[in-house]
């Protein structure tokens, strides 16, 4: 009796599949659909990451009533624009109550190189009303107000604020509010000035 050595060429193995086809395997198969969704999340996630936001709308709030002051559709600071300054982004955020009284000739405090004027008002309306309401508007309007309460050297209550414009400077908006007073019939009135300047390091 001969025995016959089972090499490893001799054992037994599966049948091969017929000519032509290709065997599959199983986790190959299972692999492709997860690669598939794989890439689908990795396309929404980008998609979604470089996807710009809506862009910002700049609004010019509406005439609104405020400690019983409405905004005045006029704005006093047209006539002293020169050479496009202020700009418009800046122009047309300041704002006046309506039914006051404007001064005789604007103030000129600042240098003659950089935009500085004053307008002087007075109001029927009390010092805490008009306080109030450029409190409110000017923060409504786009000024980051960095500075309430007393101002120096002056009696009365200031209200100070600040934004960027589009010709490359900050620009600031003072309110200065006098005290109150009245007349010998008791009828009341306030005097206010409005500052508006370019801001620099000495300002």
């Amino acid at each position: 009796m001969n025995d016959e050595l089972l090499l490893d060429d001799d054992r037994p193995t599966k049948p091969l599949p017929p000519k032509g086809i290709q065997p599959t395997k199983i986790w190959l198969a299972a692999i492709v659909p997860i690669l598939a969704v794989g890439m689908l999340f990795i396309v929404i996630v980008i998609n979604i990451a470089t996807a710009e936001p809506p862009a910002a709308t700049s609004k010019i709030p509406k005439l609104e009533q405020v400690s019983g002051l409405t905004a005045s559709s006029v704005n006093p600071f047209v006539p002293l624009v020169a050479a496009g300054e202020p700009p418009d982004d800046v122009l047309s955020r300041l704002v006046i109550p309506e039914g006051v009284t404007k001064g005789a000739r604007p103030l000129s405090p600042g240098s003659a190189t950089s935009f500085d004027q004053t307008l002087e008002f007075t109001s029927p309306a009390s010092e805490q009303a008009i306080y109030s309401f450029f409190d409110h508007e000017m923060t409504n309007r786009g000024w980051k107000v960095f500075s309430t309460g007393k101002p120096a050297n002056a009696p009365g209550v200031e209200v100070l604020g600040q934004r960027a414009g589009s010709d490359g400077w900050y620009w600031v908006q003072g309110v200065v509010v006098s005290p109150t007073t009245f007349s010998k019939d008791g009828t009341q009135s306030t005097h206010f000035s409005v500052r508006l300047y370019q801001a620099s390091d000495d300002a």
